[in-house]
């Protein structure tokens, strides 16, 4: 009895034996029993034959699953690099149109003979700039309107030395002191910086589409909150968009539109305002 007690004792502690879990006491108080008892002996092997067993097919799966691992992580390297790749050529493709685009702004901004008309439009009120330049002579009319109705509207004269600014309200003119004439000068506007590493730097953030706008064709350079649209011919601006987050219908957006015509402008064109 003593040796069936034994026996049942040691093929209990087996399982843990063949892992290595057991101390080295017990591991002596196996090895004499085994040593001593041949049906035990037969159990260790029959264990170790189906602990290798499961050992096997464990391996076999985890170097399955590693192989899977690895084969996953190297596609999603790839796919990260591909995306990465096609990033910068999205960002050298907005670079490079960009600074074309100030490349051709630069050289029509150099014109000093233009006609330029700006209409400027948010919700119920419309401000019209026309101005007429020749080198350093201008005239520049601005008229604001509000509802349809005319509020406002102030001239810029230059010409030579003379200089004069006249505002009319409600049908009077009133002449203003030219000193703190500000506004009458009206360059050729565009939306794209001078300079590649600027554009570059600028090419991050934004993103670029074609369309048609005031019978030009532009590219759109859109932000979070505008759209500009630039000629594609000129470089310059055709139209801007500043949206108003807090308007879900767009109503109170800010819209201009440009308009230009280069060395169409005589000295008929710039002609002292009428003070009557």
């Amino acid at each position: 009895m003593k040796e069936k007690r034994n026996c049942k004792i040691v093929q209990d502690l087996l399982p843990n034996y063949i892992e290595n879990l057991t101390n080295e006491e017990t591991n002596m108080y196996i090895e004499e029993h085994l040593q001593e008892c041949t049906e035990c002996k037969k159990v260790l092997e029959n264990m170790q034959k189906e602990f290798n067993v499961k050992n096997s097919k464990r391996d076999e799966r985890e170097v399955k699953y590693i192989k899977k691992f690895s084969h996953k992580m190297k596609l999603l390297k790839l796919i990260l690099f591909a995306l990465v790749i096609i990033y910068m050529m999205v960002v050298g493709r907005r670079t490079f149109i960009m600074f074309s685009l100030s490349e051709k702004a630069k050289e029509n901004q150099l014109y000093h003979n233009y006609y330029a008309k700006l209409y400027s439009y948010q919700g119920d009120k419309l401000i019209i700039t026309e101005t007429h330049h020749e080198g350093e002579d201008y005239l520049t009319k601005v008229t604001r309107f509000v509802n349809g109705n005319q509020i406002q509207k102030i001239t810029y004269y230059k010409k030579g030395t003379e200089q004069l600014l006249v505002t009319e309200r409600e049908g009077k003119k009133y002449v203003q002191n030219t000193e703190t004439m500000v506004g009458g000068y009206v360059s050729p506007r565009t939306y794209v910086s001078d300079g590649f590493l600027a554009n570059l730097q600028y090419a991050f953030v934004i993103g670029i589409d074609s369309a048609y706008c005031n019978g030009k064709e532009c590219y759109v350079i859109k932000g979070t909150s505008y759209e500009r649209y630039v000629d594609k011919e000129t470089g310059l601006a055709v139209r801007e968009i500043e949206k108003t987050n807090k308007d879900i219908t767009r109503q109170t957006d800010t819209v201009v539109d440009y308009y230009y015509q280069f060395n169409t402008v005589t000295d008929q064109d710039i002609v002292k305002p009428d003070m009557v």
